[in-house]
């Protein structure tokens, strides 16, 4: 079954809520998903200052996002 926008949002930001920095093949192992769904939701994430992208392509939660996760 397909996952909505909605959950793999959440679901991704569920493991960013440790505030550690995650590449994205760790985000594909942990979201139970390719890295290129993983990639175009964090990137969209981004978009809304939900996370940060580093220039390495590690990905972080910032407090907005946490307040996003608390909220969905």
């Amino acid at each position: 079954m397909k996952r909505t926008h909605k959950k793999m949002a959440k679901v991704i930001l569920k493991v960013l809520s440790d505030k550690k920095e995650h590449s994205y093949g760790d985000l594909e192992r942990k979201a139970n998903t390719n890295w290129k769904t993983v990639r175009d939701h964090v990137e969209f994430l981004e978009l809304f200052d939900a996370v940060i992208i580093s220039k390495e392509n590690r990905v972080k939660i910032t407090e907005f996002g946490v307040n996003i996760l608390e909220n969905i």
